[in-house]
């Protein structure tokens, strides 16, 4: 980003809390769904988070 110019776009709906609470549940034998609805984010969401590893 170049210094001086403002940043576009639609904001991240993850930050490193949600994500870090998402993998987790993940990992402990949640479904990616279950996770999402319990974050309160869409599917598509969580999984495109989860390939991002």
């Amino acid at each position: 980003m170049l210094p001086g110019k403002k940043k576009m776009g639609r904001p991240n709906v993850l930050g490193p809390a949600e994500l870090a609470t998402l993998r987790r549940l993940v990992d402990d034998g949640a479904s990616v769904t279950e996770a999402a609805r319990t974050l309160k984010i869409g599917r598509s969401t969580a999984y495109a988070a989860l390939a991002e590893r």
